[in-house]
């Protein structure tokens, strides 16, 4: 690549990621309308909060030092304090917050839809993301977990998302509180996505989601799914039977009949056997058992696609790795504040992919095979935009 190539990629890198930065904080400040103040000589719009919690969530910041920093570096007087940001957000009731958040998910999700990369039903991924909570006390809104960082407490999250290269979007997310069941949880996010006009074609999940409950929601959804078994007693004689020759790699199997007060669920078991395993004389670790609702006849007509579809759920990994880079930090006990950053997350990473759509859209490379601007470059020309607006480009 010549200086002169180079030259114009960095431009529209630039402009691309403007636009998406236009985009979002218009979203926001259209569909979480947080009120700053109703004096008349206010020093502060509801647009200078929605730059603040983005110039917050680009840095990874907590909102004391955070804003501290960004006045310095827009060498600014008139960047609003951190505990301006943190009080104004946290004043809103938590469901009115939850529910404007989710709206404003929805409009970047329809934004990437005008793409038209989401008319094809998609693979998609359902997972929770655990932020660790050291509260000494539990409440609803946290759940626990294994222990992690030292707490087995959690503000939990569980999101949808896409897992395709090139249009790998959020495309919705609820917040799991103590008492929430995963079917429910479940059938809410399906339920959202195809309210979205969003299709999925194989929904992953891992085997916390492998459960009669959730097996049954998605049937009766008429959703198909894919998912790792649980190592259940039942499962674990399956196991031996195809060991011993005498389960095939595809049969009929049913949890949940010996359970008091649990519904059966009945599901096709495949068995495959785990990669570098050959020597492995143990069944237990020499196989891995898959449950979905696929046909029979689809399953035989390509059996060696399972595992590799499978694999594509390591791409909601990748999400919550870039999910992380878009989050800012407190230590606020705050519901309504805490979905903010969380939300923020999300919305911001759409945004990014707003940004590359737009830019793979200009040199005529849609559907787009991978990102052409890195979070990196996202978070740098935001930062730029944050700054201009609060009184330096510099």
């Amino acid at each position: 690549m010549t200086k002169s190539d180079s030259s114009v990629r960095m431009a529209h890198e630039y402009s691309a990621s403007k636009e998406a930065f236009q985009k979002a904080t218009q979203i926001m400040c259209r569909e979480v309308s947080i009120p700053v103040s109703e004096r008349y000589n206010a020093k502060y719009a509801e647009t200078d909060l929605h730059h603040s919690l983005i110039a917050l969530s680009m840095e990874n910041r907590y909102a004391e030092s955070g804003m501290r920093r960004l006045s310095i570096e827009a060498s600014s007087r008139d960047v609003p304090s951190g505990s301006w940001v943190r009080d104004t957000v946290g004043r809103v009731p938590e469901k009115e917050m939850e529910e404007k958040l989710g709206r404003a998910l929805s409009s970047t999700l329809q934004q990437v839809r005008s793409f038209r990369v989401l008319n094809e039903p998609v693979v998609a991924a359902v997972d929770k993301h655990q932020i660790p909570r050291h509260d000494e006390g539990i409440e609803p809104f946290l759940t626990r977990g294994k222990k992690k960082a030292g707490t087995t407490k959690f503000e939990t999250y569980a999101t949808l998302h896409c897992v395709e290269e090139g249009r790998r979007a959020q495309i919705a997310c609820e917040h799991v509180g103590f008492f929430d069941e995963n079917a429910k949880t479940v059938e809410r996010l399906v339920t959202q996505a195809r309210l979205e006009g969003v299709r999925i074609s194989l929904l992953l999940a891992d085997r916390e989601f492998s459960t009669s409950p959730v097996m049954n929601r998605l049937k009766r959804l008429r959703q198909t799914f894919l998912m790792p078994c649980r190592l259940t007693p039942g499962m674990k004689l399956a196991l031996v039977e195809h060991d011993q020759g005498k389960r095939g790699t595809i049969s009929q199997f049913v949890v949940g009949k010996n359970t008091a007060g649990s519904e059966p669920c009945s599901f096709t078991l495949v068995i495959f056997p785990r990669k570098g395993s050959e020597s492995e004389r143990d069944p237990l670790r020499r196989y891995i058992p898959f449950a979905t609702n696929l046909p029979a006849g689809k399953i035989l007509w390509n059996l060696r696609r399972l595992p590799e579809d499978y694999r594509r759920r390591w791409g909601i990994e990748s999400g919550y790795a870039g999910i992380e880079q878009l989050r800012a930090r407190t230590t606020s006990r705050n519901h309504a504040l805490r979905l903010t950053y969380f939300f923020y997350s999300l919305i911001l990473y759409n945004a990014w992919l707003l940004a590359n759509l737009t830019m793979a859209g200009r040199f005529g490379r849609l559907p787009l095979a991978r990102p052409m601007i890195t979070v990196q470059v996202i978070k740098a020309v935001f930062g730029r935009m944050i700054r201009e607006a609060f009184g330096s480009g510099g």
